[in-house]
């Protein structure tokens, strides 16, 4: 509850070290975590829906995206908050894994853990599959890659826009075709949950601000898919349908559009992959490293300060192994197993991460810590009641997924 006394908010600013960065710059963050290889799967994962109905879809993800932000936006405050306001003080950061744990208890902490080593392992598997042989072509830094995916997408909306025919649009409508494949896709796309924490840190703890980085930065994805439907759907037509295997649709594009667009097409895919490859990996070995750490220091393993740095060094080299062998090992066992992947990871990963665990981690902290925290400026409107709609919504995009699991 709110109280005279100085609030919770200007608390967690004098006593946190936050970053004190542009709504811009968190912005950017954002929007450049959601974009990446999800482009390269969204015209074969969309064509048989559509162009009207793939943007239809893409819209209903941007908005569980926005939605869901703006619930680990609060479930995030709250965990700060109560932890340096004193209320229950267990060194938490805010992340996912010490939300989940301070709302949901252990059980909480260990499904959330899974979901997001689900999430990441399941994107590398794809980016792996389909990139492994692309990304060794090419041995430079993400920076690169992240430049050329920018530089190669405007080459390919210039070059691209004076082809497209506005009958190739609006021909081909099959609304069924937008669950599962167009959802799974585009919540997979929108994705960028798990830098909100970080930005409430880099935005010296404002959840205004936060929550108007989250707008503008989920709003530049749907502006770019947009754009990369209507340019790919409208060379292409209705003739990409008759094509056997859905990643070959790329192809078609280069072939439809010409030497030039094909150039583009193929380095575009390069710097798709290996910029979103990157990011995910090192989430990933980030996370094993987190918990390999935790288990270390509950296990007194490591209690003499000049083994530190070889211990750090050790742990980090364990956790790369566990985040990438298993991922490239899947990946080359099973090699046409992107667009699965990349399905499985949206709604099985990403929706139960991002949009049940959150709400019921709200509903779990607002009644557990109503005393020691003030409601969060700018929070989700609607109360408790948009927060269970929203964890039935999940539920029911999930259990269709879950039961084809056992046929």
């Amino acid at each position: 509850m709110a109280s005279d006394n100085p609030s919770n908010q200007q608390k967690i600013k004098n006593n946190l070290d936050g970053g004190g960065g542009s709504i811009l710059g968190a912005s950017l963050i954002f929007g450049g975590t959601a974009v990446g290889a999800g482009m390269l799967a969204l015209p074969a994962e969309t064509i048989d829906a559509g162009f009207v109905p793939t943007i239809f879809g893409l819209i209903l993800c941007w908005m569980f995206t926005f939605v869901t932000s703006l619930v680990v936006l609060e479930a995030s405050w709250l965990s700060t908050c109560v932890e340096t306001c004193g209320a229950d003080n267990e060194g938490r950061s805010g992340g996912f894994l010490s939300i989940s744990r301070m709302a949901l208890g252990r059980p909480g902490e260990i499904l959330t853990a899974i979901l997001f080593w689900f999430l990441l392992t399941a994107i590398i598997v794809a980016y792996t599959s389909e990139g492994g042989q692309l990304v060794s072509q090419v041995d430079t830094i993400n920076r690169v890659f992240v430049l050329g995916l920018v530089a190669t997408f405007i080459g390919l909306v210039g070059t691209g826009l004076s082809m497209v025919t506005i009958s190739n649009l609006l021909d081909h409508s099959d609304w069924k075709s937008m669950y599962p494949t167009v959802i799974s896709i585009g919540i997979l796309s929108f994705g960028a949950q798990n830098v909100v924490p970080t930005l409430l840190r880099y935005l010296d703890n404002d959840p205004m601000k936060a929550r108007q980085a989250i707008l503008f930065g989920s709003l530049m994805p749907l502006f770019l898919y947009t754009i990369w439907e209507a340019v790919f759907l409208g060379i292409v037509g209705t003739s990409v349908l008759e094509v056997g295997n859905k990643m070959e649709v790329m192809s078609v594009l280069g072939q439809t559009g010409g030497s030039i667009v094909g150039n583009f097409v193929e380095v575009f895919s390069i710097c798709a992959i290996g910029s979103s490859m990157a990011g995910a990996s090192v989430s990933l070995v980030d996370f094993f490293q987190d918990a390999l750490e935790v288990v270390a220091s509950k296990e007194e393993m490591i209690d003499e300060p000049k083994s530190l740095s070889v211990s750090v060094d050790s742990t980090r080299l364990v956790a790369a192994a566990l985040a990438l062998l298993p991922p490239v090992v899947i990946a080359y066992a099973f090699p046409d197993v992107f667009l699965i992947a990349l399905e499985k990871a949206g709604l099985l990963g990403g929706v139960s991460l991002y949009g049940v665990i959150p709400a019921l981690s709200i509903l779990s902290l607002r009644k557990n810590y109503a005393d020691e925290s003030e409601s969060m400026p700018g929070r989700l409107g609607g109360g408790n009641a948009a927060l269970v709609v929203l964890a039935v919504i999940s539920t029911a995009l999930l259990l269709p997924e879950i039961a084809n699991l056992f046929p």
